[in-house]
């Protein structure tokens, strides 16, 4: 049976939000990382991510789900397989930026959305509303265009496209509380990141060098892990299509960021695909807000 984006929750979206906020915001605070490379900056991530969630867990008191977690065989296969699409993708956020590839990561967020609405409609059948359908006709117009200027698609763009839809799709098979599977995913790449950070001269001689590293390093670990436990909580309150639409925030954030504080000129072939972004994004926050506000009448009622 078809499903429909016509229902919205207002804490997914919420949760959509605060992950494109925080996302937009990163590649902004790794600037103040530039001595350490994109690899480096990745296993760091592992690291001060796990420990972040580590002491939320114990916070909250839900070390027994932990262990519940690792009594389920069938969650944990699930688990372990995204987990190697997630670490893919932690790993190519932090390492494009320092590598000269940002233009191809960008597109290649240009194309998840779509991408994410795709697999909701061939998965699960979801359908959706006139305005819903009108962004998504705007974003295909936008990401044509992008494609366009660009000549071609990367590696890159495509392993950021492909990668996070199946991510999704694994991590909605796994009935276990987002912050669970957050500290479990971090839990098996621990070792390789303790590892690698360990035999590292270089990295061991710039946190020698450059003190401010120990407090930089796990406030990127802290970052991370707030948006990385929204946007997936986002995904499982929210149908795939409309939170693949909600995605455009992300692009929008990284273009404000981009423009107003790191002051990079855009070209106008980009200034033309960012405006098309902009209205496409614009339309389903409003149809959003307005499914919400009629879902809450007859509460009120």
């Amino acid at each position: 049976m078809a499903t429909s984006s016509s229902s919205v929750s207002s804490i997914g979206l919420a949760y959509s939000i605060l992950a494109s906020l925080i996302f937009g915001l990163t590649p902004w605070y790794i600037q103040f990382l530039t001595p350490l490379s994109g690899t480096v900056l990745f296993w760091s991530r592992i690291v001060f991510s796990f420990l972040a969630v580590a002491i939320m867990i114990v916070a909250l008191g839900k070390f027994s789900q932990v262990k519940t977690l690792f009594s389920q065989p069938k969650n944990l296969l699930w688990l372990s397989a995204a987990t190697g699409l997630a670490c893919i993708q932690w790993w190519l956020f932090v390492w494009a930026p320092v590598n000269n590839l940002t233009a191809e990561l960008s597109l290649g967020y240009f194309l998840l959305p779509l991408a994410l609405v795709m697999t909701g409609r061939l998965l699960y059948k979801e359908k959706l509303n006139n305005l819903q359908s009108i962004a998504c006709g705007l974003a295909i117009l936008a990401v044509a265009h992008e494609v366009y200027q660009a000549g071609s698609l990367s590696w890159v763009s495509l392993l950021v496209a492909g990668g996070y839809p199946l991510y999704f799709v694994i991590r909605r098979k796994v009935e276990t509380e987002t912050l669970i599977c957050f500290f479990y995913e971090n839990l098996l790449a621990l070792p390789l990141a303790i590892y690698a950070l360990a035999s590292n001269a270089d990295f061991v001689s710039l946190l020698s060098d450059h003190h401010q590293l120990y407090y930089l390093l796990p406030i990127l670990g802290i970052l991370c892990t707030m948006a990385m436990l929204f946007y997936t909580a986002a995904s499982k309150t929210l149908s795939i299509s409309l939170f693949g639409l909600l995605s455009y925030l992300e692009p929008t954030m990284l273009f404000v960021v981009a423009v107003f504080v790191l002051k990079q000129s855009l070209t106008t072939a980009e200034w033309i695909t960012y405006s098309i972004i902009w209205l496409a994004t614009l339309i389903i926050s409003f149809d959003s807000i307005r499914i919400i506000r009629s879902q809450m009448q007859p509460a009120t009622a």
